[in-house]
């Protein structure tokens, strides 16, 4: 019988990642408008105040199913490493 192999370490760092993705997809209105000025043409300034301000519906739905995501990640990887332990401790034990 095959042994299950997860890696637990890569679990936690998608979930890290994804949660860092969302921290930043929440912060995208804020940082548009450092570049106020910056872009040469007034049309392409509005043009990115316009699609940061006009994708608000679905970034709500993005947001939850990025920070539902990240904790699943973090709880599994949190789950294995407890089982882990778990089925560890007879053999530390005993030795």
């Amino acid at each position: 019988m095959p042994d299950l192999v997860v890696d637990v370490d890569a679990l936690d760092t998608f979930g890290t990642q994804l949660e860092s993705i969302r921290t930043r997809m929440n912060a995208a209105r804020d940082w548009t408008h450092q570049y106020d000025g910056q872009m040469g043409a007034k049309e392409v300034e509005d043009a990115l105040h316009d699609f940061s301000n006009g994708w608000r519906d679905g970034r709500k739905e993005i947001d939850g199913s990025l920070q539902a995501l990240s904790q699943m990640l973090t709880n599994s990887a949190e789950n294995f490493r407890q089982a882990d332990q778990n089925l560890a401790q007879p053999f530390q034990q005993g030795a």
